[in-house]
């Protein structure tokens, strides 16, 4: 191991690799992953691939001071890297770890080697039988990866080889006790349905609706998709993938496209809706002046639908994608706040549609399960916030009276029920069988009894 000092970052290095170490970080590479403090770029070098993670520490407030109490995580990694190599446990190598310290310490830097290797979750049909027994080893070397996703294990498909990579959360224990690997295994199952006793299945279950829960918020943060932008006075937070010529035009001037562009679907008191080019854009307008002093308290609608409707995406309950969210204010008082989504094509709510009744009912009831079963509920469940696309697939949209409970007891699903069913009263095309097949489906998909519900 090579111990040296560039540019004023001072270097530990795998002696094989000191010499061209310069010609490594000049070499163009490609940005893999990229967000305010942190950035990966993969670089070629002698027919080699390697991989260098930058921690930016200086961009983030106090952040360089508190690495004189800890070690930065490139560090952690670094030294975390060799226990593993040294307990025969297959992990991406660690070639080198740089740091520049100034004032604290202002950056890190961890290079690693390539592998020849997809990570899980980009390969079609995985060994799971294999990646079973490779936790296992895990495990029963004492190694407990608490973020244990596909895409932290790569696969070589060519020689079935399996190795761990991005080791943050990983922890080296005397012993991995039953419980730990019960929980690590139920976390993995959330992304690959490996083979595991009921009781792991039931956990993975209750992990998967937390961690899409957390997941959500990254659409409100900077990261690999969603970024803050600021146009036409406003700080917008954007789906980076979704960004074109054409949302940059409304993001620039809202209003303007709400007045001049857009064909408008709803003008009211209480919002603004417009839509143009594939997407809709939804304005909350002020409507009590008693608000004024609520919101400086609570998201703004927007940014609360922007959220939700993410929330959804995620636990694969239809909506329209959310593209941008921002909030227009004065002093600190909300005023406006804006919602852009795409345009579901061929939208028609519950109440316009036109095809088969029977099929209707079997997909609201099976999209209602689903949002009960993901933990969701709905207080205003009525035919305009039902809506069916071009290929009669059905969307719930308004995202005002949903909220994320964890779970959804009977009573509960029961109000939101009874609010559909008095929208569906007044549908001619709503007849008793319709609505006895639409509760059957409900609760099996639910594993109720009717009566659960009728009673209440």
């Amino acid at each position: 191991m090579a111990q040296l000092v560039k540019d004023g970052v001072r270097w530990e290095v795998d002696s094989p690799l000191a010499p061209r170490l310069d010609d490594l970080l000049r070499s163009a590479g490609q940005i893999i992953k990229e967000s305010p403090a942190k950035r990966v770029r993969r670089h070629e070098l002698d027919g080699r691939t390697f991989f260098v993670k930058r921690y930016r520490h200086e961009a983030v407030g106090l952040r360089p001071w508190k690495f004189f109490f800890k070690p930065s995580q490139a560090r952690e990694e670094w030294r975390l890297a060799q226990r593993l190599e040294a307990l025969g446990v297959p992990v991406v190598r660690h070639l080198a770890l740089g740091e520049r310290w100034r004032w604290g310490l202002r950056e890190s830097l961890l290079i690693t080697e390539g592998f020849d290797g997809q990570p899980l979750d980009e390969v079609a049909r995985p060994d799971l039988a294999a990646v079973l027994d490779f936790v296992g080893r895990l495990h029963d070397r004492g190694v407990l990866q608490r973020d244990l996703h596909p895409g932290n294990i790569l696969l070589n498909e060519r020689t079935g080889e399996l190795r761990l990579v991005d080791l943050h959360g990983t922890r080296i224990q005397p012993v991995v006790t039953p419980p730990e690997r019960e929980a690590n295994l139920a976390f993995l199952r959330i992304f690959l349905p490996i083979p595991v006793p009921s009781a792991v299945v039931g956990l993975s279950e209750r992990l998967r609706r937390d961690y899409r829960t957390h997941r959500a918020g990254r659409c409100l943060k900077h990261n690999r998709e969603f970024e803050p932008r600021r146009l036409g006075g406003l700080r917008w937070h954007v789906r980076r993938p979704m960004r074109n010529a054409e949302t940059e035009r409304i993001l620039v001037d809202p209003d303007g496209f709400l007045a001049a562009r857009a064909q408008l679907l709803k003008s009211g008191r209480s919002a603004t809706l417009g839509r143009a080019h594939g997407l809709v854009l939804k304005r909350y307008n002020l409507r009590k002046w008693f608000n004024l002093l609520k919101d400086l308290f609570r998201p703004s609608k927007a940014r609360r639908a922007f959220h939700q409707s993410y929330h959804l995406e995620l636990v694969g309950i239809p909506t329209a994608r959310p593209i941008a969210t921002a909030d227009r204010r004065l002093l600190g008082l909300l005023l406006r706040s804006y919602l852009l989504m795409e345009e579901i094509p061929g939208a028609r709510h519950l109440g316009q549609w036109q095809g088969d009744s029977r099929h209707g009912a079997r997909l609201l009831a099976e999209l209602l399960a689903r949002l009960h079963n993901e933990g969701f509920s709905h207080r205003d469940l009525k035919e305009t916030n039902l809506v069916f696309d071009a290929a009669d697939r059905v969307f719930l949209i308004d995202m005002e009276g949903l909220n994320c409970l964890g779970t959804v007891p009977a009573t509960r699903a029961a109000l939101d029920l009874a609010r559909l069913a008095r929208a569906a009263a007044q549908l001619p095309r709503c007849s008793p069988a319709e609505r006895f097949l639409f509760l059957r489906v409900y609760c099996r998909l639910r594993r109720l009894r009717p009566r659960e519900l009728r009673s209440r």
